[in-house]
């Protein structure tokens, strides 16, 4: 039988229309009766990267925050709402706060945990990595009866796509995340660690917050873009690859999305889904994607790349820092998994000759004082014009 993915109309964040949409998003899928049952635990795993308003469309909008909690409460399930950001030293219930979630869940009569609290417990990698072994997830997710994962559908400079697959790496506390970034800096490798965390917490199921998400310079700093849907899948593969077409991606192109479709873990064939409510031509737009330099070989011919691997050092996406933006917040410092950023002179200063460009910095500069910039050479060759960089 086919996956199922839904995708239902809604326009803007109202609070009862985004309540109706995701009640017929679920309807078309089984109902939340077929998943969660009376008296369970039910984690709802959202994105909180960091403490931006509700409109700069960087976490997941409160207003779907409040429509999961009401659902899971009306078929008697108990509430708990999580994320573990991407900055081990942000404090979790500030974020909450002013990103408005900790406003929602308490609206809706959710309860906001600590998945720091219970503990963390390590799991091997269960398709046997070599490179990252094991995984350190936060037991309350463990402990969960029912896990829903509520991602943003946003692009992101390192693995292009942010959906269902991705949102997951929040299961692995702040200060674990580090050593993802430093031992497996390409994007394939590290889009395989995603997908065990994916194969170890399988959630039940998935919801896209599609109101308003985020193009080009994403996880962080993109341009809010109105999609106007909210989906849902029990599927996190095949809801993945309909988001990612819907934003102009060929599914597979998306390495989360490719792996685990090819580990069995979900459907990533877009002939093979079954689309309920809208269809994808209904909704679909080409936004603007991020460049990712680890994949230049897609830009370029391969006469050219024969040509110019002697200056394959030259082919690089650099963070630099904007010295009159930095606060010396350390938030960079603190979080490169290679400990290339360093404070001299009173300023912050990033040693390129051992970046491997994952881009940590600039996801979580919280002023916006990195940016991203191209090497002389990417630019001789043009490669990426149309890219967000």
């Amino acid at each position: 039988m086919k996956p199922k993915v839904s995708i239902v109309k809604c326009p803007n964040y109202d609070q009862a229309q985004v309540d109706q949409a995701l009640e017929k998003a679920l309807s078309l899928i089984g109902g939340l009766g077929s998943i969660v049952k009376p008296g369970q635990k039910v984690l709802i795993k959202v994105n909180a990267l960091n403490g931006s308003a509700p409109d700069v469309a960087a976490n997941t909008h409160p207003a779907v925050v409040s429509a999961a909690i009401k659902a899971v409460r009306k078929v008697g399930g108990t509430p708990l709402v999580g994320d573990c950001p991407g900055d081990p030293k942000a404090i979790v219930e500030k974020i909450m706060e002013t990103n408005g979630i900790r406003s929602a869940v308490r609206s809706a009569g959710g309860e906001l945990i600590d998945l720091y609290g219970p503990g963390i417990s390590e799991i091997p990698s269960p398709s046997g990595n070599k490179i990252i072994p094991s995984h350190r997830i936060a037991q309350a997710v463990l402990d969960a009866d029912v896990i829903i994962n509520l991602p943003k559908l946003k692009t992101h400079n390192l693995t292009l796509f942010t959906g269902a697959i991705k949102n997951l790496f929040g299961c692995v506390p702040g200060f674990s995340k580090a050593k993802y970034h430093g031992l497996a800096p390409h994007p394939t490798e590290f889009s395989k660690s995603l997908v065990d965390i994916l194969e170890i917490v399988k959630p039940e199921l998935n919801i896209m917050d599609a109101v308003y998400g985020m193009e080009g310079k994403g996880p962080s700093f993109g341009e809010k873009r109105l999609l106007g849907a909210i989906m849902a899948s029990t599927d996190a593969v095949a809801l993945d690859a309909v988001s990612a077409a819907a934003i102009g991606y060929k599914p597979f192109d998306i390495d989360t999305t490719r792996i685990a479709h090819e580990r069995k873990l979900g459907q990533g064939d877009l002939a093979q889904i079954g689309i309920e409510g809208l269809g994808l031509n209904q909704i679909k737009r080409t936004w603007k994607h991020p460049l990712d330099i680890h994949r230049l070989s897609k830009y370029v011919p391969a006469f050219v790349l024969t040509i110019a691997r002697p200056f394959a050092k030259y082919l690089r996406i650099d963070p630099i820092i904007i010295q009159e933006s930095c606060t010396r917040c350390l938030v960079c410092l603190n979080n490169c998994p290679t400990h290339t950023i360093h404070q001299k002179n009173g300023k912050i200063v990033i040693d390129h000759s051992n970046c491997i460009m994952c881009f940590c910095c600039y996801e979580l500069c919280p002023y916006k004082a990195i940016k991203l910039k191209k090497s002389w050479l990417v630019r001789l060759l043009g490669i990426g014009k149309n890219a967000e960089i």
